[in-house]
């Protein structure tokens, strides 16, 4: 080929397009591919973002390049040898209740810092001031407080106000505007208060059994791996866990990651849908450029000069529309990174977003190619003969080098696909998902094909011609079941299981936890502290039930004679550093099941056995009848496994590892948790009562929990809406393409009719019929299937019922299919609804 050659084929390639630009089904094609590429670029631009401002300032979230944690504070040998081998800054931190001087209380994270920290970026204040100033004590002996952004919105607190913590009472001198490490941690135990280290040791809070947790952050320019092996060979019989920045970011990064294949999954199969447009849309057009064809050929213009007209364009199309998909999504995770800069540290630079609009670009081409390629195929395979005639060939085999050309792209997208999914095994999933989904559709629509074909044959239908012909239409090879099952049915299965668990929730915190959970939930109640504590909490007005259980700290160490900190398997050398919360089975204490094995008799009094938490049981690969051995206060606990058992995700305040049989944990009992049902509205009084004489009992009003839990629903209701949203766009655009491609055959058709005299309001009948029944078995397939992902995710995953909101799916299956079905249905009337002599004349042309 010449240049001159390929330059008058380029010319009249972009000639030709734009003499097409009015075309309905070039638009479709497009808008296809921008919106599944538009949610590409937005999900992987997004990641992009976040894990790249996380690798360069993990060290800052974290704090430091280790850290070292325990129960109690280390050693004055051990505290020496750190200060001697690094830069060393320790940080306390506890759960506790404030007051404040209008009588109100609230649970805070009370954090108490050293001079050296932050190790890593520093506390920004309003007003201005450094951190030890915020916090130290005045000329006229008062400690000061820094308090977090949340604290003054949920209090009206501000500056210069007084609160109390424990017995001592705090100046509020600054505004906490940045923390460096508070991002990863924000508000999971409550809003950050940051107190002095000797306001603490003065506050009463720092009793022998109270769970306070010790931290030593560790700056140092060694490999922190290298660091802590000499830590450990220095003191072997330490029980504190060390943690170095890589550890901690993997596990971060690990999570991102996991967050981030799912979201580009749903972009994918979006993309998938809309491949399903692209190729109905190629179709269509194609359909429209048939003596083009014929002209080409007609005039001797070579196959690979035809190919290369009509591929260019495909390929030009699939460059402007996934460019501006690309660029698009780029915009979306711009925007969504700026409103997460607010708690995360973020880069902004638009060079971050590079790499992910390039590939979504490429990928979008590719699979405007792959999609297109066998309408391609066949069409420019058509001989000069048919092609004048206006006759198509639809059962003719694809050309070899076509085929090829089909596998060498998917190959490549399914490269990018392994690229862009930061999970392989996600990835490899979704392709063997997206595989078997593909092979059992298409069983389903050649079942359903076959019974219309029956069907339309059978003699209850003598009479009922309309009908008969919408079964027809249904069977043929041209029926719209396939593009519709898989682009339609696809997105109203996700949209019936989002409904679902949206639904579910939804009762769950309305209705059922709310009916269900206690006025207050507490933690830290000293066992010395028990009997006057149950005192008050019983003369308190409004009071109905007050439940309380041990809360035990111990480690797994041993499980049938193997120690954890010794194994070969991975996850239980990690637990073996790993507390667990212990304690009695009780009623009120959580919401648990036995999944595996059975609870013991409420009068037990054998030999000691335990009942471990499923998620914890599995990861450590337990089996009900291993032996374990728990160190508690540095003793041995040895007990069977006798069940396994699973909580009730939004029922559940503790979130206990393990509960023993009664009277094992009796000699470790020093601190207690518990629930308190009250009557409605007198939580308030009651947190103040009981902190006003028990300031280091940790209350909690579910009331709050419950409404945060609301609000966080909400916020993923309205991203599951919006990606459902997207998602069955992009399918009522497969759906304007299936119609666009059918237009020439129906007209045909119904000319043939017209012509042996059958009325137009038949056939219209016909259609409706046609597009009614594919809205029955849309309903049947999206309810059926995303009945069956809806329950599993909620059975196995939030441990809901879905008896109360069965319905919901159906309901909204109905009513998208119905709406999607009536609109596709009304434009093909429309399209069909001219006089007999204009539809012969369109037939003929």
């Amino acid at each position: 080929m010449t240049v001159n050659t390929l330059r008058a084929l380029l010319r009249f390639l972009w000639r030709d397009l734009r003499g097409s630009q009015r075309m309905r089904s070039l638009w479709v094609f497009a808008a296809s591919l921008i919106l599944g590429i538009a949610l590409v670029s937005a999900c992987s631009g997004l990641l992009q973002l976040v894990q790249g401002s996380f690798q360069t300032q993990q060290r800052f979230l974290f704090g430091g390049d280790l850290q070292v944690s325990q129960r109690s504070p280390v050693s004055d040998t051990q505290l020496r040898w750190m200060n001697d081998n690094a830069d060393v800054s320790r940080l306390l931190e506890l759960r506790t209740m404030m007051g404040t001087e209008s009588g109100e209380f609230t649970v805070v994270e009370l954090q108490s810092v050293d001079d050296a920290y932050p190790l890593y970026g520093a506390v920004t204040l309003q007003p201005e001031q450094s951190l030890q100033e915020a916090v130290g004590l005045s000329a006229d002996g008062e400690w000061g407080a820094a308090f977090d952004p949340v604290l003054a919105e949920q209090l009206e607190l501000s500056v210069g106000d007084r609160v109390s913590i424990g017995t001592v009472h705090l100046e509020l001198r600054a505004l906490i505007i940045e923390q460096p490490d508070r991002s990863l941690r924000a508000d999971v135990r409550g809003p950050p208060l940051i107190i002095d280290q000797h306001a603490l040791a003065s506050s009463g809070l720092m009793q022998p059994t109270s769970l306070i947790d010790y931290e030593y952050r560790i700056r140092t320019p060694e490999t922190p791996s290298l660091w802590r092996d000499r830590l450990r060979a220095s003191f072997p019989e330490a029980q504190w866990e060390v943690q170095t920045v890589d550890e901690r970011g993997d596990l971060v990064s690990e999570r991102l990651d996991q967050v981030g294949s799912v979201l580009l999954l749903v972009g994918f199969s979006t993309l998938f849908i809309g491949g399903l447009g692209v190729a109905n849309s190629i179709g269509a057009y194609l359909q429209t450029k048939l003596a083009t064809l014929a002209t080409l050929q007609s005039l001797g213009s070579h196959d690979a000069h035809v190919a290369l007209v009509f591929i260019g364009q495909v390929t030009a199309l699939g460059m402007m529309a996934s460019s501006a998909g690309a660029l698009l999504g780029s915009a979306v995770a711009w925007f969504s990174a700026l409103y997460l800069s607010q708690q995360l540290p973020i880069d902004m630079r638009w060079t971050g977003l590079l790499p992910s609009t390039l590939l979504s670009i490429l990928f979008g081409c590719l699979t405007a190619l792959l999609f297109s390629l066998p309408v391609l195929g066949r069409s420019l395979s058509i001989p000069t003969a048919r092609l004048i005639r206006g006759l198509q060939d639809d059962n003719r085999s694809m050309p070899v080098r076509y085929v090829m050309a089909m596998v060498l792209t998917l190959l490549t997208l399914l490269g990018l696909l392994l690229l862009l999914i930061p999970e392989p095994r996600i990835a490899l999933a979704f392709i063997v998902a997206l595989t078997g989904m593909t092979g059992f559709l298409q069983l389903v629509v050649a079942i359903i094909r076959k019974s219309a074909q029956r069907l339309s044959h059978h003699s209850r239908l003598d009479g009922r011609f309309a009908l008969r012909l919408a079964c027809a239409s249904l069977s043929g090879k041209h029926t719209s079941l396939r593009p519709m099952l898989l682009s339609l049915g696809t997105a109203l299965t996700l949209l019936v299981a989002a409904t679902l668990i949206i639904a579910a929730t939804a009762h769950a915190l309305t209705s059922t936890v709310p009916e269900r959970a206690p006025a207050l939930v507490l933690y830290d109640l000293q066992e010395a502290d028990r009997p006057a504590f149950q005192s008050l909490v019983r003369s308190l007005d409004g009071f109905q039930d007050l439940v309380i259980a041990p809360l035990v700290l111990g480690r797994l160490t041993r499980v049938n004679d193997e120690w954890l900190q010794h194994s070969d398997v991975a996850q239980r050398a990690l637990e073996a550093n790993d507390e667990q919360k212990l304690s009695y089975r009780q009623a009120g204490i959580d919401n648990t099941r036995v999944d595996r094995g059975s609870w013991w008799p409420d009068d037990y009094a054998g030999p000691p056995l335990v009942a471990m938490e499923d998620r914890e049981a599995d990861q450590l690969g337990l089996q009900v009848g291993d032996r374990l051995v728990f160190t508690i206060q540095g003793q041995e606990l040895a007990a069977t496994l006798a069940a396994i058992y699973s909580q009730a995700r939004f029922e559940t305040s503790f979130w206990l590892e393990a509960v023993f049989s009664p009277a094992v944990l009796d000699p470790f009992i020093s601190r207690n948790i518990g629930s308190v049902q009250l009557d409605s509205g007198t939580d308030g009084a009651a947190v103040s009562a009981i902190s006003t004489e028990f300031p280091s009992v940790v209350l909690v009003r579910t009331t709050r929990i419950i409404e945060a839990a609301r609000s966080v629903l909400h916020n993923a209701s309205l991203g599951i809406l919006a990606i459902a949203i997207v998602s069955l766009s992009a399918s009522i655009l497969v759906m304007a393409s299936v119609v666009a491609v059918n237009r020439q055959r129906q007209i045909f058709e119904a000319s043939v009719l017209h012509a042996l005299g059958t009325r137009l309001r038949v056939i219209l009948t016909a259609v409706s019929y046609e597009y009614a029944m594919l809205a029955v078995l849309l309903t049947l397939f999206a309810t059926l299937f995303g009945s069956l992902i809806g329950y599993l995710a909620l059975e196995f995953w939030l441990k809901l019922p879905t008896i109360e909101v069965w319905f919901s799916g159906l309901l909204v299956a109905i009513l998208a299919s119905f709406l999607c079905l009536t609109a596709g249905a009304l434009w093909l009337v429309r399209s069909l609804s001219v006089s007999p002599a204009m539809l012969l004349r369109s037939g003929a042309g």
